[in-house]
């Protein structure tokens, strides 16, 4: 019975893995290819904090999750992500900032305007439905630090050197067992 139930749990386990690994490799590729399309179909997205505009709600280097918003239920006060050209120079980036005010302009179309912490004064851009990516669900202090490394061209090295020598000695070790399981011929 018992070898049941562990060949079962093993099972279980690897169905697990599989499932795990292929929904990570797919947002992966989304991230690649589609970004704007990922918090549409996993419902939430991450962002590493670049500024210091929301201290000490969400500092640099944190990083932020976004659930995927309900435009309709946004009230003012609330955190949202968004893409906004704070520069004016044709490239839109994302800002995380509360909402200051919404209202709506003659063609009923929704127009938001945010605001950082602390400051009473809206944010120059305004913003339509669009515009918003997503609501402020939580934060993991400091974990833009490392998900930054990781991005970074010798993040990147680290990783798939660490990645090859891991690989390598479970080989060993595998390889080693097995010379170990043969019968030994007297």
């Amino acid at each position: 019975m018992k070898s049941e139930t562990k060949k079962t749990m093993k099972t279980v386990g690897t169905i697990a893995f599989f499932i795990f690994s292929g929904l990570l490799v797919l947002y992966i590729l989304m991230e690649l290819f589609i970004p704007d399309m990922t918090i549409k179909v996993f419902q939430f997205k991450p962002f590493v904090v670049i500024t210091e505009s929301m201290e000490p709600v969400i500092d640099v280097d944190d990083m932020v999750v976004v659930f995927n918003p309900n435009l309709d239920k946004l009230e003012v006060g609330d955190i949202i992500t968004f893409k906004a050209d704070i520069d004016y120079n044709g490239t839109k980036e994302t800002i995380t900032h509360y909402i200051h005010t919404i209202t709506e302009n003659n063609d009923g179309d929704r127009i938001f305007r945010t605001n950082r912490y602390g400051s009473t004064v809206p944010d120059t851009w305004i913003l339509r439905d669009a515009d918003i990516i997503g609501v402020y669900g939580f934060r993991i202090p400091q974990l833009g630090v490392f998900i930054n490394f990781i991005k970074s061209p010798f993040g990147i090295a680290a990783v798939s050197v660490n990645l090859i020598v891991i690989g390598a000695i479970v080989y060993l070790v595998k390889s080693g067992k097995k010379q170990e399981e043969l019968p030994k011929e007297a």
